[in-house]
């Protein structure tokens, strides 16, 4: 019998795999086709911010460092598809199944993806299990708080025919409604917080934006 071919790195795979369908999803929404540069790629920065915060988070918490990265990577490779986490988690149970990433681990990967959905969790509710869910879950709604996360927003393209005072009052609108209910679902006491001060910086600069607003009125 031959020699049983090696298998592939799988971070190689997984960031590779996290890229192109980012690029992919970008391309969608700009409505854009290759070569034509894409305007801003939303997905890819989310996701490699997602990264560098869950495996910071890790390290202070003792979380599993492999499966906190390969979840970090691929938990939004089906963000375009219904119940995108549910997808997603079957999809990544598939690709690292196919490299050289520790087969004990997948489930724990498998948890963290299936679970990272939504954008705040019910007031009261348990820490989500096993910790890297707590931790994905934590990571993703981090990148969705503070100043970087009004850029993300005002370079969307579901912002394209908005005036500077329209996109600030109604990121300034949700920011209020919707992501304070983000800060107070923080899984664990880092992240919990990271998000606020992440939210203070956000309603910090919103506030003095409305400023310089005010002073060039005519």
């Amino acid at each position: 019998m031959p020699p049983e071919q090696p298998r592939e790195a799988w971070r190689e795979v997984v960031r590779r795999i996290a890229q192109a369908r980012a690029e992919a999803e970008s391309r969608r929404k700009w409505q854009v086709e290759p070569p034509r540069p894409i305007p801003f790629n939303y997905r890819w920065e989310h996701v490699q911010t997602v990264v560098g915060l869950a495996l910071r988070l890790a390290q202070e918490l003792g979380g599993d460092l492999e499966v906190v990265e390969a979840a970090a990577w691929l938990h939004d490779i089906c963000k375009t598809q219904p119940r995108h986490g549910e997808a997603g988690a079957q999809e990544a149970q598939e690709i690292l199944a196919g490299t050289d990433f520790p087969a004990g681990k997948i489930p724990l990967v498998v948890a963290a993806i299936r679970q990272h959905v939504g954008l705040y969790r019910e007031e009261g509710a348990p820490p989500l299990d096993p910790l890297e869910a707590a931790i994905l879950w934590d990571a993703d709604k981090l990148s969705k708080l503070g100043v970087q996360a009004i850029v993300y927003a005002m370079s969307a393209p579901y912002a394209n025919g908005q005036g500077l005072a329209e996109r600030r009052q109604g990121f300034t609108q949700f920011t209020r409604d919707v992501l304070a209910r983000t800060v107070a679902s923080m899984n664990t006491e880092p992240a919990q917080a990271w998000a606020h001060v992440r939210y203070r910086h956000m309603l910090d600069t919103l506030a003095h934006w409305a400023e310089e607003e005010e002073m060039s009125a005519t």
